[in-house]
């Protein structure tokens, strides 16, 4: 067949059809790409708390996985793992959570590869949580291994101050936090020299740690430091929380709110 007996109505529908796919193709190409790791959700509403969601989130292609935790709700505890599953949809983000209680959360939010804005709202149940709506911001939270230290003024004197090296999992456990590890020292304690960090682990911006120590004496005594966030969940320099020494040489002193910086 010769070209010039192509019929032009053909060519041009064979060139609309090429163009069609280049298009799909960019369509899907910008599809946000979500950072994955450990993600921060803070929830605000007037009237109740913020709280704040967070833990391990992951995308697959235009699908999105996290295994989340609940903190400072009136309605979740943090220890109760929340399953998410949601679509990126070019700058759009859509989550929706399995139900907790017959409480269910679902998020829109859109934005950039490393920060959301948009909208959340619960339903179901029967807490005070029920038909709640507000807004919320998201952002990955890097990575805080690092040194903090802080006064732990009551705690084996009046000058004391805790240095801690934190060093966080890259990789998330099965139920979406960070696990933590470290050793921490201890100056100008009657009570404590050292120890290490164990057990411990951060979600979004929330932290559990717990310490061994290794006393004055050479006995072992213990500490945690709970219901710790961090200052700002995108750079964060600062953290505080309620540091109660829960065996050991202090023993019995009472429980502070100190602030760690990072150094």
């Amino acid at each position: 067949m010769k070209f010039a007996s192509f019929p032009k109505f053909a060519l041009f529908s064979l060139l609309a059809g090429v163009f069609a796919l280049v298009l799909t193709g960019c369509g899907a190409s910008n599809n946000l790409a979500l950072t994955p790791g450990n993600w921060s959700m803070t929830a605000t509403t007037g009237g109740t708390p913020t709280f704040y969601i967070g833990g391990n989130l992951t995308q697959s292609g235009t699908n999105l996985a996290g295994t989340m935790h609940v903190a400072n709700s009136l309605c979740y505890s943090p220890s109760q793992t929340v399953a998410f599953t949601g679509t990126v949809k070019g700058s759009k983000v859509t989550l929706t959570s399995a139900s907790v209680g017959g409480e269910v959360i679902t998020v829109t939010a859109s934005g950039t590869a490393g920060s959301l804005t948009g909208t959340y709202s619960i339903a179901g149940g029967i807490g005070g949580c029920s038909s709640q709506t507000g807004t919320l911001t998201a952002t990955p939270v890097p990575s805080i291994s690092a040194n903090w230290s802080g006064p732990i003024t009551g705690s084996g004197g009046s000058n004391v101050t805790l240095a801690i090296a934190f060093t966080q999992a890259a990789t998330a456990s099965a139920d979406g936090t960070f696990a933590l590890t470290g050793n921490v020292t201890f100056t100008n304690s009657s009570c404590s020299v050292n120890g290490t960090v164990d057990s411990s682990f951060i979600a979004g911006p929330y932290l559990v740690v717990n310490g061994t120590t290794t006393e004055v004496d050479s006995s072992q005594g213990t500490f945690t430091y709970t219901q710790v966030f961090l200052n700002n969940a995108a750079t964060p320099t600062s953290m505080q929380g309620t540091y109660s020494v829960t065996f050991g040489l202090c023993s019995g002193d009472p429980d502070t709110t100190p602030t760690f910086t990072k150094l």
